[in-house]
């Protein structure tokens, strides 16, 4: 037992809990900014659809499953083809929403996706489609951000406050719509979000 109280009092150990202390306390604050710009995220995109389309903001959807809205094409990385069928599309086949909702905010996530496919405007690559759930977009805006989260480890964490800290960080690098709280230019290859992340992995 005395071996673990030497290492607890070895500067190494104690400059590792203190960096630890210092990425969970930064998690919460950014938690914060997450919360309150994925809300404003929705209330965007639900006024865009407006302007564009006329979909007022009180219409909303609970029915549209994610491989409903999501076009079925090679290009996304969830469509994954077994014996001549997308499994990711197996059950719920492509269709428009009733409500004429769904398959736009599926475009303007896309739209608001730092890496989605520029050269093919009706790409529907970036976001990480299965993560998210379609029937919650209208009544839990982190679903939407979901779409911004990495691909492993994350279908299953259902609130910001589940998030850890790459993920939080990962919503702040993937979505262009939360660079307008930054100074910083998250276009480019070194900005403060990639340099926590190394920090964090060193």
């Amino acid at each position: 037992m005395s071996d673990y109280k030497d290492i607890i009092r070895k500067p190494e150990t104690l400059n590792w809990f203190k960096a630890a202390m210092g990425m969970n306390i930064t998690r919460h604050c950014l938690l914060d900014i997450v919360k309150d710009a994925t809300q404003e995220l929705y209330d965007t995109i639900r006024k865009e659809i407006n302007r564009k389309y006329g979909i007022l903001e009180h219409v909303v959807c609970s029915q549209c499953h994610t491989s409903n809205v999501l076009p079925c094409d090679t290009d996304n990385k969830c469509c994954h083809y077994k014996y001549g069928s997308c499994a990711f599309h197996d059950i719920h086949k492509s269709q428009r929403c009733r409500a004429y909702l769904c398959n736009e905010m599926c475009k303007e996530i896309v739209y608001h996706h730092r890496f989605r496919n520029r050269s093919k405007p009706k790409s529907f690559q970036g976001p990480t489609w299965e993560n998210t759930d379609a029937r919650k977009w209208c009544a839990d805006p982190w679903n939407i951000a979901k779409c911004y989260l990495s691909k492993d480890g994350y279908k299953d964490v259902n609130k910001a406050d589940d998030a850890d800290f790459n993920g939080i960080v990962n919503v702040l690098i993937n979505c262009e719509f939360f660079q307008m709280y930054f100074k910083d230019d998250l276009t480019q290859k070194e900005n403060v979000c990639t340099k926590v992340l190394l920090l964090q992995n060193v």
